[in-house]
């Protein structure tokens, strides 16, 4: 890096008395003084001011995204329809499988059968004791009126 001498009026360059500006040098060690490192903002950091916080947000929020996806993709109770048929006007068998989480509690789950116009004819609320990982069910539901399809509303402990 080359700086220019002190710079002199027209008439003064023209003085064969004085010498002409001359380019000189800079040594790396004039950027070692502390006063001309901060007058030209010759930082000492090697990371920038928001690399830290952003690391900081980068790990929580990346494990929450870790923790999140963790405990949604393994719901409590873990429930899939199987199949539905209409026995008569009077009932409708219904055949869905659950998974729990934990076998400590009892749970219940409350079935629904519904009519051509999507109204619900009827509902029933299925118990399953405590001690049960895994199950299969064959239920049938009492409705009012003939039943075209049957559903689980929910699943609570």
């Amino acid at each position: 890096m080359y700086l220019l001498s002190t710079l002199r009026p027209r008439e003064l360059r023209r003085s064969s008395q004085r010498p002409r500006p001359t380019l000189k040098s800079v040594s790396q060690s004039e950027f070692t003084d502390p006063f001309l490192r901060e007058r030209y903002g010759i930082k000492s950091r090697r990371l920038p001011t928001w690399a830290l916080p952003a690391l900081a947000i980068a790990i929580v929020g990346g494990s929450w995204l870790v923790w999140s996806a963790n405990h949604f993709s393994k719901p409590e109770i873990r429930q899939t329809l199987i199949s539905f048929q209409a026995i008569d006007a009077g009932h409708m068998e219904i055949r869905y499988s659950l998974i729990f989480r934990t076998n400590s509690k009892a749970h219940t789950c409350l079935l629904t059968a519904r009519d051509y116009s999507a109204s619900v004819v009827g509902e029933l609320t299925d118990s399953i004791p405590a001690g049960v990982f895994e199950t299969t069910r064959t239920v049938q539901i009492p409705t009012r009126a003939l039943a075209v399809n049957a559903g689980i509303a929910s699943c609570r402990s």
